[in-house]
């Protein structure tokens, strides 16, 4: 499909979902009774997902009309029914940022990130989460990877675990005003 001929809605929904070959796994979470006040729509993309098939073809076997289809994916998305490989991705690379930015503020002579990569593994061997791989200080997806919502409760564990740590090397107000800055940075 070209995005030009789409309307301005349908594209915006093509950017929630990330791509239309970006494969959407249902949540782990969805209870049935979750799903009983779905629109008709909804339910028919809902029933079509199973974790191996892409957006287009989910589209496609529901039945639905493409753009009809492309809204329900994304506000599937958005309220937490299903998620998308592609979104996934996106907020694993908006924390590995974050998990830089970090490492970059808190690094010194004798805290650098040997240090930072020394903890951060202490802390990911204790407490791993299914689908995220580390490579040093970098995660990356494994086959099937978690749904946005638990990389971004994972990460917020994992960085109050870090700011504790930075707190104990540096004392708080050192860190506070760096912790304000990592915290309030936009995540593009």
């Amino acid at each position: 499909m070209d995005e030009r001929k789409m309307s301005f809605g349908a594209r915006r929904a093509l950017g929630i979902i990330g791509s239309i070959n970006a494969k959407l796994i249902k949540d782990s979470g969805l209870r049935e009774s979750d799903s009983r006040s779905l629109r008709e729509q909804d339910r028919l993309i809902l029933e079509t997902v199973n974790g191996q098939r892409n957006a287009r073809d989910v589209i496609s076997r529901s039945g639905l009309e493409f753009e009809t289809g492309l809204h329900s994916v994304a506000w599937l998305i958005r309220t937490g029914f299903i998620y998308s490989t592609e979104t996934a991705r996106l907020e694993l690379e908006r924390q590995t940022d974050r998990l830089s930015m970090f490492v970059e503020l808190f690094s010194d002579s004798s805290h650098g990130q040997d240090f930072w990569q020394g903890y951060i593994d202490k802390h990911v061997t204790g407490k791993p989460i299914p689908g995220i791989v580390w490579d040093g200080l970098i995660p990356s997806i494994a086959e099937s990877p978690p749904p946005p919502s638990e990389i971004k409760d994972y990460f917020i564990e994992l960085f109050i675990s870090l700011y504790d740590e930075a707190e104990k090397i540096f004392g708080a107000e050192s860190v506070i005003a760096k912790r304000i800055l990592l915290d309030v940075r936009p995540l593009a």
